[in-house]
């Protein structure tokens, strides 16, 4: 198992990671409106592979077309977001949540609109404490973004029902190798396939490589579906992120395991996962001195691979996610330290050829 970065390293060092990282993020796109992240994703993989876009939009990039065994591995590349239901009188945007919100942390936030136009800046209102009875617990439904008009007429000449809505925060770098963005989930796992599939390239690979960046996982799932179903892999790995342990939350290790910021890649055991497949990848961890945690699914794993694995004749499942906290959030965090060593891990399943 050649490696061009060293016995236990095919990542690029952090710098370049988070430079290549920052364009994925400031392509925004929520699930269903993925074009703009798609598109770069595809630029950079472009680099060392063919690329092309299926019909659902997701983006793939191949290696070794024909060879086998053939390994598939997807990050999904979509975010949550909010869309445009209604323009009120007073120019006032109302929304549908797309994806999992938590109302609670909306509230002042600066969002942009990604309308037909460009992007239009705003920020979620509701009433003020002071005025809601006693009542400081936000609901959806009473929430509006303000985009400065005047009236339902000025709102519509830059927006349309329906314009899809996310963060407006940027990327901020953190101490100690972190980064806080919105859409970390899962843009963090999208580049990981992608450079992943880089090293493989650099190493001379001899599998089969198909990595996807999925659409509508935060919907549907309907993105990894329909790759999958294209590429026919004999083994399929979904990297996305998971709940970071190390936050101030009584008994999060009991709910979710313990997977702390810098713990490295948490690998995936359970009843959709294939255990062959979690094995060799707890084994080439322990070989190449990867850290690594164990993360227990009691039955669905959160990810793709949930529905992968039911496509066609059945499709071997593996999951690696990244620790990420506060995620669904304006400000998700990361170490950009699990980001490299998720890379080395899936490098290695690659080039190993899968399952043992």
């Amino acid at each position: 198992m050649p490696n061009p970065y060293g016995s236990s390293r095919y990542s690029p060092d952090t710098a370049t990671l988070r430079r290549r990282l920052l364009p994925l993020l400031a392509a925004r796109g929520p699930s269903g409106y993925e074009e703009e992240p798609v598109r770069a994703w595809v630029e950079l993989a472009g680099e060392f592979a063919d690329v092309h876009v299926d019909p659902l939009g997701s983006g793939h990039a191949v290696l070794n077309p024909g060879s086998t065994p053939r390994i598939t591995l997807i990050g999904h590349i979509d975010e949550i977001g909010l869309s445009v239901s209604h323009i009120d009188e007073a120019g006032r945007l109302w929304a549908v949540s797309i994806g999992c919100w938590d109302a609670a942390i909306l509230y002042g936030q600066h969002v942009v609109v990604l309308a037909e136009d460009g992007r239009v800046p705003g920020v979620i209102g509701t009433a003020p404490p002071h005025l809601n009875d006693g009542d400081s617990t936000p609901k959806m439904a009473d929430l509006w973004i303000d985009i400065g008009a005047t009236s339902r007429a000025d709102a519509q000449s830059v927006i349309t029902v329906g314009d899809p809505v996310v963060f407006g925060s940027a990327p901020v770098d953190l101490l100690n190798g972190r980064i806080a963005a919105p859409a970390l989930d899962n843009r963090l796992g999208a580049l990981a396939v992608l450079e992943a599939a880089r090293a493989a390239a650099e190493a001379s690979v001899t599998a089969e490589i198909s990595v996807v960046a999925s659409v509508r996982e935060e919907t549907s799932y309907h993105g990894a579906m329909g790759a999958v179903y294209a590429t026919e892999p004999n083994f399929a790995l979904a990297i996305d992120t998971t709940f970071a342990s190390d936050i101030p939350e009584d008994g999060v290790e009991r709910k979710t395991g313990d997977h702390r910021l810098g713990s490295g890649p948490a690998i995936g055991r359970g009843a959709v996962t294939d255990e062959p497949m979690a094995r060799s990848l707890r084994l080439l961890a322990k070989e190449l001195g990867i850290p690594y945690t164990i993360e227990a699914y009691g039955d669905e794993s959160g990810s793709d691979a949930d529905a992968m694995a039911a496509v066609a004749a059945g499709i071997r499942c593996g999951v690696i996610n990244i620790p990420l906290r506060h995620m669904h959030s304006s400000g998700e965090v990361a170490d950009l330290a699990d980001l490299a060593a998720t890379i080395d891990l899936a490098a290695a399943f690659c080039l190993a050829g899968g399952t043992r």
